[in-house]
C-alpha cells in the first residue's frame, strides 16, 4: 500500500540541509488499469505540493508503492533559482532504473545539469547510470540514457520524433553517431551519421559524416597528421551541387595557411548593380574565384 507523506501543520517553513533545495512532500497511488496488451495505463502516480517537508524526515519528501513485485519511490523539490528538479526510482524484476528531470521557472522541461542531479543524490539514492530528462532543440522533448556506452536517446518534437545514438570504443580513440528523424507516422524527415578516429601518439585523426534532409544531402570528410589537415565538403540538392577542398598547414600556434579549391563556383552572368553607400560601412565585396589561399593570424 501507499506511504502517506508526513507533513507539519500548516505556516510552517520548510527547512533543509541546504538552502538552496526546498524539498516538495509525496505521496503516490497506483494506476491499475490492465497490462500492455489491454491498451489501458498502468503504474504509479506521485503527487504532492510544495510546501511542508521536512529534510530530516525521508518520508515527508519522497513517496513510494509497492506494485506486482515491484517497488516505485519519487522525490522531488524546488531550487533557489525556480527550478522543479525530480528523480523515480523503480525496481521491476530486481534492476533498479532511475529517472532524472527538470522544468526551469517558466514551466518548460529542461535538461538537469548536474549540480542539480547531485543535490538530488543528497537526499534520494540514485543509480550511477539514469536516464535523464533531455531536449535536443528548443522545440522538443525526451529522455536520454546517460552513463551507457553507447547512449541512446528519444525526442518528440513538433509532429516528429528523434532516435540519437552515440558510441565509444577503446578510451575515445573510436566515435559514432546517429540521429533519424520520423514523422508520427514512421515517415523518415532527415538523418545524419558520423565516424570519428584518432591517434594521440601520432597526432592524427579522421573523420567523416553524412546528412540528409529532403533533398539536399551534405558529405564531409576531414583528416590531420600534426600540423597538417585536410577537409572536404560536398553539398547536392537536385541538380545543384556546391563542393569544396581546403588543404591547411598549421606554421605555429597563432599562425594558418589555407589552400582552398571551389570548382563549382560561377560569376552570375550579369555582373551585380554598384550602388552608393556609407564610406564606413561598404557591403561584403562577393568572391567568385575557385582558388584561394588565406594566412589567418591570431592576435593576442
Amino acid at each position: 500500500m501507499g506511504l502517506a507523506p508526513l507533513t507539519r501543520p500548516m505556516g510552517q517553513t520548510s527547512q533543509t540541509d541546504s538552502s538552496r533545495f526546498n524539498l516538495i512532500p509525496l505521496s503516490s497511488c497506483p494506476i491499475l488499469g490492465g497490462d500492455m496488451r489491454s491498451g489501458l495505463p498502468s503504474g504509479v502516480v506521485f503527487s504532492g505540493r510544495s510546501f511542508e517537508a521536512a529534510s530530516t524526515n525521508s518520508l515527508s519528501c519522497c513517496g513510494s508503492y509497492n506494485v506486482r513485485n515491484s517497488l516505485h519511490q519519487g522525490a522531488a523539490g524546488i531550487t533557489d533559482d525556480g527550478y522543479l528538479i525530480f528523480a523515480v526510482n523503480s525496481w521491476v524484476g530486481g534492476r533498479r532504473c532511475t529517472v532524472i528531470g527538470a522544468f526551469d521557472p517558466s514551466g518548460k522541461p529542461s535538461a538537469p545539469t548536474k549540480p542539480q542531479q547531485d543535490l538530488l543524490g543528497k537526499y534520494f539514492p540514485t543509480t550511477e547510470r539514469p536516464i535523464v530528462l533531455d531536449t535536443k532543440a528548443k522545440s522538443d522533448i525526451g529522455l536520454k540514457t546517460t552513463g551507457l556506452n553507447p547512449n541512446v536517446g528519444v525526442y518528440v518534437g513538433n509532429k516528429t520524433i528523434i532516435f540519437d545514438l552515440n558510441g565509444k570504443w577503446s578510451d575515445g580513440a573510436f566515435e559514432a553517431g546517429a540521429t533519424v528523424t520520423t514523422d508520427f507516422d514512421g515517415r523518415l524527415q532527415s538523418q545524419a551519421y558520423k565516424f570519428a578516429a584518432r591517434d594521440k601518439e601520432m597526432k592524427a585523426a579522421l573523420s567523416a559524416g553524412y546528412e540528409r534532409k529532403g533533398t539536399q544531402t551534405t558529405e564531409t570528410l576531414e583528416a590531420s597528421l600534426d600540423r597538417w589537415s585536410l577537409a572536404g565538403k560536398r553539398t547536392r540538392d537536385g541538380a545543384s551541387r556546391d563542393r569544396q577542398v581546403d588543404l591547411s598547414f598549421r606554421a605555429t600556434d597563432k599562425m594558418t595557411i589555407k589552400a582552398s579549391w571551389k570548382p563549382d563556383v560561377k560569376p552570375p552572368s550579369t555582373p551585380p548593380r554598384v550602388t552608393s553607400y556609407a564610406f564606413d560601412n561598404p557591403p561584403a565585396v562577393p568572391n567568385y574565384s575557385n582558388y584561394m589561399i588565406t594566412l589567418e593570424i591570431k592576435l593576442p
